[in-house]
């Protein structure tokens, strides 16, 4: 079972102020040619990648630096010209090498199925690869505008799984925004998730029927690494999980802001989002039977505020043949 308490994780501040505090130290007694320009982020398919991860400038310099047991990487680029473009190796050499990009320094670019999908798109639906081999001839050709739409073109296909993992589908930028690859958030989704590229865009979630990846999707609305602000007419969703008739009970859970209206299921029955969700959470623990979905929807006398309260009941046949019952509610609340 995924653990909903450990979906968000906290920062220790003091710890990186120090660390923070002392870079500062080194860098001015000991860096004669200026401060350090970085690019960080996380190699990973879920689990963290065990390999190499390579940067290519655009003049062609290419370094190189072992991935750390937890996924993160550091490349200090003084002297290097963006853009850049990464590729992960793994060592098993059986793994897909997988590409990412980055427009400038001091950023964040992760390496990840997610970011080669975009590479793909970005790149005309064609293997990134040749991209590498040749950027200080081709790098012109990608620009930072195109890899924004491509994550959008991503997000929008994957929105109900976003949605279902604490992700916001209009401003996540899943190639720029830290992570840690330790089975939480965006990186419980790569747990759950193959992306297979070999004869066009093939994407499954485990517990999910996935719907054909759509290159023309509607991406109006999608900010990619905008604030995640509620709008007018969004929804706030929250969900409280009951099991075996409250013997274990979640606390209340942030599942996702800035949902559009057409997210909210309706008492006449568009609930598909509902159970979509709760299977993308809970598939990996084995065969789930959903009995109902219920949705209601209630109106505060006094500020006509509508709120809508799904109810759905499953039993779930683990893969030790235990069986569980589930009962999760998911409750839409509009922003202010």
């Amino acid at each position: 079972m995924v653990n909903l308490l450990s979906w968000i994780t906290k920062g220790q501040f003091t710890k990186g102020l120090s660390v923070m505090l002392l870079g500062l130290v080194l860098v001015s007694c000991t860096d004669t040619d200026g401060p350090p320009e970085d690019l960080v982020g996380t190699a990973a398919m879920g689990a963290a990648i065990s390999g190499t991860v390579y940067a290519m400038d655009a003049t062609g310099v290419e370094i190189s630096k072992a991935i750390n047991a937890d996924g993160f990487f550091r490349f200090d680029v003084r002297g290097m010209t963006a853009p850049f473009i990464m590729k992960s190796v793994a060592d098993n050499g059986t793994g897909p090498d997988l590409f990412s990009y980055a427009v400038g320094t001091d950023v964040t670019v992760n390496i990840t199925p997610l970011t080669n999908l975009a590479m793909y798109i970005a790149n005309g639906y064609a293997d990134p690869a040749p991209l590498y081999n040749n950027w200080v001839s081709v790098f012109g050709s990608i620009s930072a505008a195109a890899i924004t739409d491509a994550q959008a073109t991503v997000n929008a296909n994957l929105s109900t799984q976003y949605t279902a993992f604490s992700l916001d589908p209009f401003t996540y930028d899943f190639i720029g925004t830290r992570f840690l690859a330790n089975s939480t958030s965006i990186d419980a989704l790569l747990d759950a998730m193959t992306v297979d590229l070999t004869a066009g865009i093939s994407i499954a979630v485990v517990g999910v029927t996935m719907p054909l990846f759509d290159p023309v999707i509607s991406t109006i609305g999608f900010d990619i690494g905008a604030d995640s602000v509620a709008t007018t007419g969004a929804y706030t969703l929250t969900m409280n999980v009951s099991v075996d008739a409250g013997v274990t009970t979640s606390s209340d859970l942030l599942l996702s802001i800035n949902l559009p209206a057409s997210s909210v299921p309706t008492p006449a029955g568009n609930t598909q989002i509902v159970q979509d969700i709760f299977s993308t959470i809970y598939g990996s623990m084995g065969t789930i039977v959903i009995n109902s979905v219920v949705v209601t929807v209630t109106v505060d006398a006094v500020t006509l505020i509508e709120t809508t309260v799904a109810v759905i009941d499953a039993t779930i046949t683990k893969p030790d043949n235990t069986v569980v019952n589930y009962i999760a509610t998911y409750t839409y609340t509009p922003n202010p």
